[in-house]
């Protein structure tokens, strides 16, 4: 036993490595110690004083003795930790050898090589076969000399501390800071999507929302005007109808008929009737519950008058069909007689105003991915809700264009981007319409996952792209305007839920390759028509809502996108070089996240999606990608007070009570604020994270010097790094304690870094002079 009056003190550097087995048999005895810890910057001035001048050392009594496994098997002797007799001692001896072994395998390879490709193999050989055959070794041992609990005997010995160096080492981030890996160009931005909570008419919340979007900065900002709220999405959602004006409303909501377009009067009505009545303008027909006073009621209220507001209730009509859903269907004439359009702009302009005021002075893509689906034939008119903050997930019906010239398709989005480009537009009947807009953006994206909204293959969406360029083209005489194609799905399955319609959606678009064959195939074009940039989507989805240990899901399912992505690139280069890419929806769908009533995640889920966003970004910033979209700026739960259906609660990257951020968007800013494109390049950056399954590292620098290192933790737990040379530099970390605040600072003091479960952290190097 170890007299009290010896004094012990054993140096390492700040980490685990081969003095924390040591350490830990001083811990167990209850034995006090001075741990004197350097860093790699201290450690070339105290060299000269330590034998063989390499650490660990153990001073005694003020003598300095070397060498670590001499060093442990001493201490463990002196605290009774090294088996019954002689033949456990040897075999804690030989368990301590054998771990020995790999260690000096693994600092041979990271620390001894300098020839880089033999240091790439070498290293692929000690992950893939040296330490597979090493632990199984060990594994063997530990089962033959120990009880299941203990690694030698029935009792604790010193090999219990020694095989403890397995996983117990904080994992080591080697940089070279010299040697070029890749330069910088991807671009991190986000997708704002349309819905209600970002609309002045019905959010309390939606001046935060858009502050915080301005907050951010971003650079290719994509507005993606989509098709569950028609009312917030498309600007003229039922067909031109010629002489015939027409209504089509549920109970408690009215008809608004105006003939003042020539300064005319309602003179006729055609058809009136509150029940089931249905059809088209001109097609309309009574159903089995009519009012039969509906024809006299609006004549008495509407004929002669220039406009003419009718409530569809049974206040009015009386109640034809008590429990029945009623419906208020009416079709009049003006005279003088009137062509008649629906363009109605109210809910879609001040959206987009907000969103390209929040984004002014930055880079941004524009898309109203949802066409009017009376373009598409169908059997029976669709009914949208009238109710505009009603989602529709039904929407997108008809797979073919009424119109198989796709003229129509490219006017009416011509005169959508005229209205807000060119000050206005002509409509079908020669009549013009007055905006007064005239904005400027840099990408218009054509259409959305096309895959399963209309179904499109991908003959018929090349012609449907080519169209609305033309469209665009006749209606704005804008030129220059640059275009983004294919925006195809990521594969995911989600519940969609409306009032109206309950249905599964189905969102393909994973190794569509063809899709890229053909459309990047300039010859499959009309002649003129750009192909400036494509995108696509990718959203990973665990199996439980609720467990954070899934959530460590997400990166190998990034990984397996990210060879997606590698072959995508190939086809890209070969056909159409010049063409860009944005993968301008990425992220994070939990199951049942449309449901009403899911069960609430818990807020580490923001972290690990956080964690998600920043990894897949420097996965995908390697193969060259010039954006990378993080989906999107608010979604939300069912909001009873608010009257709202869940709308992708888990894909949002603010808080939908607040308008503040979550640590996805405090992950976005962090990125935004320290990427500096075409400045900035990768360098090589190796750990000791044998699969790569706990953390990921990068180091960055400038041209002007500046050095920093993203570093992803990829577990639900913590997790320990070592990052030579870090010490004296800043830190900033978005982590589970920063909650829904921006990212934490703190000054390094030391270069061991403990990152809680799906922390981001990047580290900004002190000042050095590196070439």
């Amino acid at each position: 036993m170890s007299s009290s009056t010896e004094e012990y003190k054993l140096y390492y550097f700040d980490a685990r490595g081969r003095a924390e087995a040591i350490r830990l048999i001083f811990v167990h005895a209850g034995q006090k110690f001075g741990d004197v810890r350097y860093s790699f910057e201290q450690w070339p001035k105290a060299k000269s004083e330590m034998p063989l001048g390499q650490l660990p050392v153990l001073e005694l009594n003020g003598k300095k003795f070397p060498q670590s496994l001499a060093i442990a098997r001493y201490v463990a002797r002196q605290f009774n930790l090294v088996g019954k007799n002689d033949l456990e001692a040897m075999q804690c001896d030989i368990v301590a050898d054998t771990m020995q072994e790999l260690n000096n395998d693994y600092y041979r390879i990271w620390f001894n090589t300098d020839d880089e490709k033999l240091k790439q193999a070498e290293q692929t050989k000690f992950k893939t076969k040296t330490v597979p055959e090493k632990l199984t070794g060990l594994e063997k041992l530990i089962n033959t000399y120990g009880n299941g609990v203990w690694a030698v005997g029935d009792n604790v010995t010193w090999a219990d501390f020694a095989h403890d160096q397995v996983n117990g080492d904080p994992i080591l981030i080697q940089i070279s800071w010299t040697i070029h890996d890749y330069n910088l160009h991807t671009i991190p931005t986000l997708q704002v999507v349309t819905n209600p909570l970002l609309s002045r008419q019905f959010s309390p919340v939606h001046k935060q929302i858009f502050a915080s979007l301005k907050q951010l900065n971003a650079e290719y900002a994509r507005y993606a005007a989509w098709f569950p709220y028609p009312k917030l999405a498309i600007a003229e959602l039922d067909p031109p109808s010629g002489l015939f004006q027409c209504g089509n409303v549920g109970e408690d909501f009215s008809i608004n008929l105006s003939c003042e377009q020539n300064g005319g009067v309602i003179n006729k009505v055609d058809f009136a009737s509150y029940g089931t009545s249905i059809g088209a303008c001109g097609q309309m027909q009574q159903g089995k519950c009519h009012a039969a006073n509906s024809s006299q009621i609006i004549q008495r209220v509407c004929i002669g008058q220039k406009t003419c507001s009718v409530p569809a209730t049974s206040d009015l009509f009386g109640d034809p069909c008590q429990g029945t859903t009623k419906r208020l269907l009416i079709q009049i004439q003006c005279d003088p007689p009137q062509n008649n359009t629906y363009y109605n702009f109210t809910y879609l302009d001040t959206m987009l105003q907000d969103f390209l005021d929040a984004t002014d002075g930055h880079s941004r893509i524009i898309s109203f991915c949802t066409q009017p689906n009376w373009l598409f034939k169908q059997d029976t008119p669709h009914i949208y809700p009238d109710n505009a903050t009603y989602t529709d997930w039904g929407y997108p019906v008809g797979t073919e264009l009424v119109d198989d010239t796709m003229q129509a398709l490219g006017d009416y989005y011509g005169r959508l981007f005229a209205w807000y480009t060119r000050g206005g537009f002509i409509d079908e009947y020669g009549r013009k319409h007055t905006s007064n807009y005239e904005y400027d953006w840099d990408y218009i994206e054509i259409f959305n996952e096309v895959e399963s909204e209309h179904r499109m293959n991908v003959e018929y969406y090349t012609r449907a792209y080519d169209a609305v360029i033309q469209g665009i083209r006749r209606h704005t005489n804008n030129y220059n305007m640059k275009y983004v194609g294919m925006a195809l799905g990521g594969l995911f399955v989600f519940f969609g839920y409306s009032k109206i319609i309950l249905i599964n959606i189905f969102v393909i678009g994973h190794n569509e390759f063809d899709w890229y064959r053909y459309f990047l195939n300039h010859s499959n074009h009309a002649p003129d028509i750009p192909l400036d940039m494509i995108s696509y989507h990718f959203y990973a989805t665990p199996n439980s809502r609720t467990n954070p240990k899934d959530y460590e899901a997400f990166f190998s399912q990034l990984d397996s996108f990210t060879f997606e992505v590698e072959q995508i690139e190939e086809i890209r280069k070969i056909l159409s070089p010049e063409t860009r890419t944005t993968i301008d929806e990425l992220g994070i769908i939990l199951p049942d996240d449309n449901t009403p009533g899911a069960p609430q995640f818990p807020m580490i889920y923001w972290n690990a999606a956080a964690a998600l966003y920043a990894y897949a970004w420097a996965r995908i910033s390697r193969q060259g990608i010039d954006v990378v979209g993080h989906s999107q700026l608010v979604g939300y739960p069912e909001l009873p007070d608010l009257q709202l259906q869940p709308q992708f609660p888990s894909v949002a990257l603010l808080n939908w009570t607040t308008g503040e951020g979550t640590a996805k968007y405090w992950t976005s800013k962090l990125l935004i604020e320290t990427v500096d494109i075409d400045n900035d390049q990768a360098v090589v950056t190796e750990t000791t994270d044998v699969s790569g399954e706990n953390i990921f590292s990068q180091g960055f620098i400038g041209k002007n010097g500046r050095r920093w290192v993203l570093i992803i933790n990829k577990r639900y737990v913590d997790v320990d790094v070592f990052l030579p040379g870090c010490t004296g530099g800043r830190m900033q970390i978005v982590n589970e304690a920063s909650g829904f605040g921006p990212a934490s600072e703190v000054t390094l003091m030391l270069s061991r870094i403990t990152l809680s479960p799906f922390a981001v952290a990047v580290v900004h190097m002190p000042s050095a002079d590196v070439e």
